[in-house]
Formats: C-alpha cells, sequence, structure tokens
C-alpha cells in the first residue's frame, strides 16, 4: 500500500510528464534589414525560453478535470487560447487517516518539500507552491502560468516534456493524456 500512497502523492510530477506533448523542434528566426538600398537576411536563434507566441489569460477559456481515489481528490484547472496552454492550477487533497501507511503526514509533507525543491527555481517566477495540513486532511496546491515560467529551466526539470514550435504547450493533447489517465472532465 506504500507504493500506492507514494504514487498517488507524486501525482504532482505525474501531471507535469502528461504535458508530453508535441515535439521538440529548434526554432529560428529570419530577420530581414535594409540599409542603403540593399537588403541582408540574418537568422538569429531566440535567446529567451518564453513562448514566442504572446498569449493573454484575459479571453482564455477554462476547464476542469477531476480524478478521485480512496486516499484523495486533485483537481486541476486550465487556462488556454486555441491549442495553448497558459495556466495550470491544482489542488491535491489527502485524507490522511485514509493513506495506509506508518505515518503519513511525514510522507506527503517529505514529498512536498522534495517538489518544492524540485521547482525551487522556478517559484515566484510564473510557478507558485503552497502545501497544509489542517485536521485530517493535506492539502497541496500550485500553478504554472506558463506565459510567465522559463520554458528552458522547465524542460531541464522535466525533460520528458514536449513543447510545440513556439516553446508552448498543446492543450489538446495535454487533455487528452489527462482523460487516458482517468482525469474526468466537469
Amino acid at each position: 500500500m506504500k507504493k500506492t500512497v507514494q504514487v498517488t502523492a507524486l501525482l504532482f510530477t505525474s501531471a507535469l510528464l502528461l504535458a508530453a506533448c508535441g515535439q521538440d523542434k529548434k526554432e529560428e528566426t529570419t530577420v530581414a534589414t535594409t540599409q542603403d538600398s540593399t537588403t541582408q537576411a540574418t537568422t538569429v536563434t531566440p535567446t529567451t525560453a518564453t513562448p514566442t507566441t504572446v498569449y493573454s489569460l484575459e479571453d482564455a477559456q477554462k476547464a476542469v478535470f477531476e480524478i478521485s481515489d480512496r486516499v484523495g481528490t486533485i483537481t486541476m484547472t486550465f487556462y488556454y487560447k486555441d491549442d495553448v496552454l497558459l495556466k495550470q492550477e491544482s489542488v491535491e487533497n489527502y485524507t490522511l487517516s485514509k493513506i495506509d501507511a506508518d505515518n503519513p503526514l511525514e510522507l506527503l509533507k517529505n514529498s512536498s518539500a522534495e517538489d518544492e525543491q524540485k521547482y525551487k527555481d522556478l517559484i515566484g517566477k510564473g510557478f507558485e507552491y503552497k502545501s497544509a495540513h489542517n485536521d485530517d486532511i493535506f492539502t497541496v496546491t500550485y500553478s504554472f502560468d506558463y506565459t510567465k515560467t522559463d520554458m528552458k529551466k522547465l524542460k531541464e526539470i522535466e525533460p520528458k516534456l514536449r513543447l510545440t514550435d513556439d516553446n508552448t504547450v498543446s492543450y489538446s493533447e495535454f487533455r487528452d493524456k489527462l482523460l487516458k489517465a482517468g482525469y474526468v472532465e466537469k
């Protein structure tokens, strides 16, 4: 049963791995400049790891997915525009008394600390993470604002993360992976 608890507690990490969609491609941009009636083309490789397509959360669509088992519930809210995932907000609630482990509170605290350490370079830069314990419930909340997150750093942390041509995550492919994993769209 400890294996089940650990798998459930680490669903946070799995959620990011579900973004393994699209293909990694190096993007190049061609810039034309004019100088004294001559035109020269220069190929520039972007040095920024932010998405090259600019989207705003203001006109984004919203989708909510949920998965439950006997020890807890994970609710994920996504904001997307066209097929681009812009933001992910997740709330994981675990009922400590239903976890079959010697010390479920310690297990979840350690798992949370490991996740927080793993993503420490992104905290406050498009990524937020919190955990809390109240009575019999242990809650983990986190969010990724993909419009602000350094996608190159995220890719280093999650090597299986696949980005589209413009350094974004495909919402439809992410959604399909969630549904295959047992999440239900609300």
